[in-house]
């Protein structure tokens, strides 16, 4: 009997890479929600942040301290206690109907709109006052000026810090297995403890979240290159994405170079000497 238990832990304690292989549809299960749970509530955060961002920038006494506390308070407080103090002391305290992904998504919604919407006011005022002034010198109202100079010199400048925050809100979305969402984690926690293959369920956990990480740092890094400021009339452009234009505008300039030439010719031809008389 003691040597049949001992094969089993021997057993147990032998590695078995096929184990992630042959429960990859758990895995999967659970890296269906994480990514829900991650897009809906950062799509949500970035709404609520840019308004949180043009409120912080308000003129009013009365606005701009209570947005500033909202970013104040909600990044003070740690996502795990958060998430608890939502679930189990806001819903079932004043009785919410609500279930665990939803004040899951509530929790990380409202925490990262805050960390969101300081990144947003920071690229919102880094774009130069005199832009704005001569945008509105020329016609336009100030919401055609905000869409249409400044969004655009914002968007470059807030991307990277923002695909820092959707990584961020990925690996936090593993803490709301504590209010029992089925999530990555969670169903990771199941697998490892009816299985006893602790190693492999974790290093397979690992190994999906860096995937997930690894894709949104990727597809951040592209938006980041197809954004970014660069010199389309100089010759050596480091961005794929400007090179065509780059090109296009390299021959539009040489084309007017040579119209100026031949029209300066053409000038000094017709130009009478100033010897003859």
């Amino acid at each position: 009997m003691m040597g049949a238990s001992l094969n089993g832990v021997l057993a147990q304690a032998t590695f078995r890479p096929e184990f992630i292989w042959d429960n990859r549809h758990i895995f999967l299960d659970g890296v269906w929600l994480t990514i829900r749970i991650a897009l809906v509530a950062f799509a949500l955060a970035t709404v609520l942040g840019l308004a949180v961002a043009l409120l912080r920038m308000s003129k009013s006494w009365i606005v701009k301290p209570i947005m500033a506390a909202y970013v104040n308070v909600f990044r003070a407080i740690p996502l795990l206690v958060f998430v608890l103090f939502v679930y189990y002391g806001v819903a079932i305290h004043f009785g919410f109907s609500t279930t665990a992904i939803q004040a899951g998504v509530l929790a990380l919604t409202l925490q990262y709109s805050a960390w969101l919407g300081e990144i947003f006011r920071s690229g919102i005022q880094a774009v130069a006052d005199g832009q704005r002034q001569a945008a509105m010198s020329v016609g336009m109202s100030r919401p055609q000026t905000f869409f249409r100079v400044v969004t655009p010199q914002a968007t470059r400048i807030v991307t990277p810090p923002t695909g820092n925050m959707f990584i961020g809100m990925i690996k936090d979305s593993s803490l709301v297995y504590i209010i029992g969402v089925p999530e990555l984690l969670r169903v990771s926690n199941l697998l490892a403890n009816r299985t006893f293959r602790y190693f492999e369920v974790y290093l397979g956990t690992v190994i999906v979240y860096l995937i997930l990480t690894t894709a949104v740092y990727f597809l951040f890094k592209y938006f980041e290159q197809r954004f970014q400021l660069v010199d389309v009339l100089t010759s050596k452009v480091r961005s794929p994405f400007a090179r065509a234009r780059s090109r296009q505008l390299q021959r539009l300039q040489e084309a007017v170079s040579e119209n100026r030439g031949a029209d300066s010719s053409l000038g000094r031809l017709g130009s009478p000497s100033p010897n003859t008389g």
